[in-house]
């Protein structure tokens, strides 16, 4: 997937592989800015990946049941998209503190597509005089 995306603002140095018992731990750090880290942990049934916030789960399919895609494909595209700055992170904070966190992927016009949205269940959700904004960021790697 790296040689067919390419990344050349990705940073070798801090980027690595880390093969843990039965699964592996990836870190992609980016070059120039050090916030941006595409992060993935992969277990033989499932995995979880991500940049910040914003991650997917991956599941392998129950023995028998028949899925489109390999569930490590699906893996591999969805870094693939983070990487190349096809999905969009939307952070929801009231004040200082994050809320909620949204991930949109973008369609061949550009336009978004809600993905998946977490809340989170803080004690600043409940402070509604603080102002409430969202900040939205593409990560890319390209």
């Amino acid at each position: 997937m790296l040689a067919a995306v390419r990344p050349a603002r990705l940073d070798p140095r801090q980027s690595r592989a880390t093969f843990e018992g039965r699964g592996v731990e990836v870190l992609l750090a980016h070059a120039e800015r050090d916030e941006w880290i595409v992060w993935a942990s992969v277990g033989e049934r499932d995995a979880i990946a991500g940049a910040g916030w914003a991650h997917e789960h991956f599941f392998a399919p129950d023995p028998g049941e028949v899925n489109g895609r390999p569930w490590t494909t699906e893996i591999a595209d969805f870094v693939a998209e983070l990487l190349r700055g096809e999905i969009e992170i939307r952070t929801t904070y009231r004040g200082d503190s994050p809320i909620a966190v949204s991930h949109w992927n973008h369609d061949d016009r550009g336009e978004p597509g809600l993905v998946w949205k977490t809340t989170f269940l803080t004690p600043a959700r409940l402070l509604v005089w603080r102002p409430k904004r969202t900040e939205a960021e593409r990560l890319s790697f390209l």
